[in-house]
């Protein structure tokens, strides 16, 4: 074979090469980026909030954190009223700001109506004066898998040592059919106590201390 030849098989070889590594991230790399933005936008296609939560030992995870995939937010989480419950967030340091409100929640503690506003650094000024209770402090991971978006949410400062993995779904058939990993400590959606509202007033329940 000419050196010709062979320069140009080479650069065939090369770009076949490259190509595949291509699809391969269209296909395979990228798709959990595509399931996490059709599931978000599934989950955000009413106001209500439909939301089961277990506590968690964050020594025991059983999902790498440290993926690019996973979304990752600091989360200072304020409330300027308990009832009806409104409540204010700054994410990593003030990158954006989130006002909700949260009403009607069902016995269960599985359902409630949900308002959320994206507002501005002097909005966010405005309203975290009105506090009320302690600020929460968290690490929240965010990602796809297995079909579902999961947040795993990771406390700080008076709640450190307290870890939740919470999913949100679309419908309440969803919910009820979802079955409780064995890797979790315990189901607590129906606990008043592990609300972020009753942290934020009373912080770790006494029985996880």
């Amino acid at each position: 074979m000419s050196v010709k030849k062979k320069v140009v098989f080479t650069l065939l070889a090369a770009l076949a090469v490259i190509g595949f590594i291509l699809i391969f991230w269209v296909r395979v790399i990228n798709s959990d980026d595509s399931f996490y933005s059709e599931r978000l936008d599934e989950i955000l296609a009413d106001d209500k909030e439909i939301e089961r939560k277990w506590v968690i030992d964050k020594d025991r995870i059983p999902f790498d954190l440290s993926r690019e995939d996973v979304r990752t937010y600091e989360i200072e989480q304020t409330y300027i009223c308990f009832d009806p419950e409104m409540r204010v967030r700054r994410y990593n340091g003030g990158e954006f700001y989130e006002y909700t409100v949260k009403t009607n929640m069902t016995s269960d503690g599985m359902v409630r109506d949900e308002i959320n506003i994206d507002i501005n650094e002097t909005q966010y000024n405005n309203l975290v004066i009105k506090q009320e209770g302690n600020t929460i402090h968290k690490t929240r991971y965010q990602f796809y898998s297995e079909g579902q978006l999961i947040a795993i949410d990771i406390f700080h400062g008076d709640l450190d040592g307290l870890a939740y993995m919470e999913i949100e779904f679309p419908t309440m058939e969803e919910s009820v059919e979802y079955e409780t990993p064995d890797w979790v400590i315990k189901e607590v959606t129906d606990d008043i106590n592990y609300k972020n509202g009753h942290l934020a007033r009373y912080g770790i329940p006494e029985n996880e201390k």
